[in-house]
């Protein structure tokens, strides 16, 4: 999902944002923890909510925003009420929390009822930012893992109270943390088996 393709697809797109042909930013808001970003990736009564799913999300940022600035995006996937995720935070971030860390809460105009999940450890011991993150939703058993290339290969781990009802459909969500904050997306890949 380059810059162009994720405008001309999303079901909502924050009105604070610009784009070029490599790079989509989301700038300064009015609310924290607001949408930024909301793609459809499956209808409704497509599968059934039993259906064992995973998702792999592969998401590209911006390095200039997440080495100097605010930007601190939660990407995920919501079923229209509950969303489940994983928060990735910038590099002045890094010497309180870990790189990236699970979060879950309510779908909607803001992320509401946040539930952070492993925020502060495990750490890695590099402090470099890429902006290179590949998330692994496992839906029907609400446990996800976020990857990055920190220590030779950083792993966190979540577990979610929430469970999607995938009969509902999937969408990609993104939402910022604070108003204040940028967000540059290169771009995101989603699969789904």
């Amino acid at each position: 999902m380059t810059p162009s393709w994720l405008e001309a697809h999303a079901s909502y797109i924050d009105r604070y944002h610009s784009s070029t042909t490599v790079k989509l930013t989301f700038n300064a808001g009015l609310l924290s923890f607001a949408a930024l970003l909301k793609v459809p990736i499956i209808t409704a009564d497509v599968l059934d909510d039993l259906r064992p799913v995973t998702l792999k999300i592969v998401v590209s940022l911006d390095e200039g925003i997440g080495k100097g600035g605010d930007s601190d995006p939660k990407f995920g996937v919501s079923d229209g009420v509950s969303f489940v995720g994983f928060e990735m935070v910038d590099q002045k971030t890094y010497e309180l929390a870990a790189p990236c860390f699970g979060i879950e809460g309510t779908s909607g105009n803001i992320l509401g009822d946040r539930r952070e999940i492993s925020y502060a450890s495990p750490k890695p011991d590099d402090t470099f930012y890429d902006g290179q993150f590949v998330i692994t939703l496992k839906l029907n058993e609400r446990w996800g893992s976020c990857y990055t290339a920190h220590d030779g290969g950083f792993v966190k781990t979540a577990d979610y109270n929430k469970r999607l009802l995938l009969s509902k459909g999937l969408t990609l969500e993104v939402y910022r943390d604070d108003e204040a904050e940028k967000v540059g997306i290169k771009f995101i890949e989603v699969t789904v088996v």
